[in-house]
């Protein structure tokens, strides 16, 4: 049976409940909305828009086992990303998981954004070795010595802490040795806690109780407290350090950073505070405006939050829930995607509960679950898995080139055809300075001005071709000098060789 149910009618909009002991009848009728009210979009519930969006996925992958945004980039990111979704939606055994982890295993990452993701994705995809060499690299891209946190794209003396919460994920699932490096933890030689002890150090103190940490350092000379706060990179912190905490090597114990002591709890419950103070009245959540204002409801943000507050020992609700049902409602309608992008709905599928129970049902064992080929529109009781995947699409459509390089000299007249289509217009480059191109007939003709290398390309409208052409003009020679003819030079070198060989006989 179909997951898929129709739009749903027009509700109330949702409010937010007061956490004050004495609450009035209004704001429990209010919670109680915010609980069970159906949501505005085409999809009842948290399985169904998984599926339905896994299944969009699926159909996106390219032929090479990629994924890529919209715009056609991020393939890295966006395969990372797509993989950890199949995964959270019990596709790993899918033809499309392992065709994706294939690829994302022989991709070149440069960026610590990319590279983090890659190592996480292929991690718990079962390439380790892959996993481990991507996360001895980027340890060596740190911002800081013997800390672990890293910098922005090309980024120098500065500390992103949206990458560096990508690489500590990264190095904690990743990295081997992760359980010895953190074994110490609260030591000054412990790169995780360093890290820590790095975030201690720049929070932001929006309110008593409630703190945040900026999308990069401050600048110099700015105390942590005069940055701005960013949900993204808050919320992805957040959800790390929940991480951290539930690893056996970090569960226990407290450590100082200069001289005072904390544990994770510390920095997790201000933080979470902060995150809820940040929802809209829909539900949603929106990076922070420079005014300081909630930024409007999107997506991606949205996803990110969700995810650090489920994740968290507590969940905070009804705000959890609220944000989950905006989500749903962004689904689209037709397609099951999110902003039709592969790299933001996979973000969204991930951040909803994992498949699960009669959720992982496969009757056919082909690797997609039937629920999700109930999406596809593929036949549960037939092993077709491969036929949801796109031919490789490596080539594309090219035009008819033709090129050509060719020699002249200054003052000396030059001619060349580039073809017999006519209607040549130059598409880039030059001609050499004293060179002219009839467009009609194709014909080169002049008498360079101008000694250099003048590349150039020209299209005709007429046959469709392309001419791409390298012209090298040569300075004139020096009237004092006379060239020598071809047969001169070769009976020159004959006579050099013979005197190299008389200077290497032995006497």
């Amino acid at each position: 049976m179909s997951n898929k149910v129709g739009p749903a009618t027009a509700r109330p909009e949702r409010h937010h409940v007061s956490h004050r002991a004495s609450v009035s009848l209004s704001q429990c009728c209010g919670a109680l909305l915010a609980l069970t009210v159906a949501i505005d979009g085409a999809w009842a519930d948290a399985d169904s828009a998984r599926n339905a969006g896994t299944a969009w996925l699926i159909k996106q992958q390219l032929g090479d086992g990629s994924w890529a945004t919209t715009s056609g980039d991020l393939t890295v990111q966006a395969t990372a990303a797509s993989l950890m979704a199949l995964r959270n939606a019990g596709q790993s055994k899918s033809p499309s998981y392992a065709a994706g982890t294939t690829w994302l295993s022989n991709a070149d990452a440069d960026s610590v954004d990319a590279i983090a993701r890659k190592i996480e994705a292929l991690s718990y995809a079962g390439r380790p070795s892959v996993a481990q060499s991507e996360a001895t690299r980027l340890y060596g891209m740190q911002a800081a010595d013997s800390t672990a946190v890293w910098g922005g794209y090309g980024a120098v003396n500065t500390i992103d802490y949206v990458d560096t919460a990508l690489g500590l994920t990264a190095i904690r699932v990743g990295d081997a040795s992760f359980a010895s490096k953190a074994y110490n933890f609260g030591s000054t030689t412990n790169l995780v806690s360093s890290a820590v002890c790095n975030l201690v150090a720049n929070r932001i103190t929006v309110a008593s109780g409630k703190q945040a940490w900026p999308m990069s350092s401050t600048a110099t000379g700015q105390s942590a407290g005069q940055g701005r706060p960013s949900v993204v990179a808050t919320a992805m912190l957040t959800t790390e350090l929940r991480a951290l905490q539930r690893n056996s090597a970090l569960s226990s114990g407290s450590f100082s950073c200069s001289s005072v002591n904390y544990t994770l709890n510390d920095l997790l419950t201000p933080a979470v505070a902060w995150l809820l103070d940040q929802q809209n009245a829909d539900g949603g959540f929106g990076e922070q405006r420079t005014d300081g204002s909630k930024g409007s409801s999107n997506v991606l943000v949205s996803a990110l939050v969700l995810k650090a507050l489920t994740a968290q020992a507590t969940v905070s609700q009804p705000q959890a829930d609220n944000t989950r049902n905006w989500l749903l409602g962004k689904q689209s309608a037709t397609t099951g995607s999110w902003d039709a992008d592969p790299l933001v709905t996979a973000t969204v599928v991930s951040a909803l509960p994992a498949a699960a129970g009669t959720q992982l049902a496969d009757a056919d064992r082909d690797g997609i679950t039937d629920n999700v080929e109930t999406q596809l529109g593929s036949n549960k009781t037939t092993a077709d898995a491969r036929s949801q995947m796109g031919a490789p699409t490596l080539s594309v459509s090219g035009t008819t080139a033709s090129a050509f390089n060719a020699s002249a000299m200054v003052g000396s007249p030059f001619s060349y055809s580039l073809g017999s289509s006519g209607n040549y217009a130059l598409a880039s480059g030059s001609l050499p300075p004293g060179l002219q191109v009839n467009a009609s007939s194709g014909q080169i003709s002049g008498t360079p001005t101008q000694a250099g290398s003048y590349s150039f390309e020209y299209q005709s409208s007429s046959g469709g071709d392309t001419v791409i052409g390298r012209i090298d003009v040569a300075a004139s020679a020096d009237s004092g000098d006379v060239p020598l003819p071809g047969w001169a030079l070769l009976m020159l070198g004959t006579s050099l060789m013979g005197a190299l060989r008389r200077f290497r006989t032995p006497a």
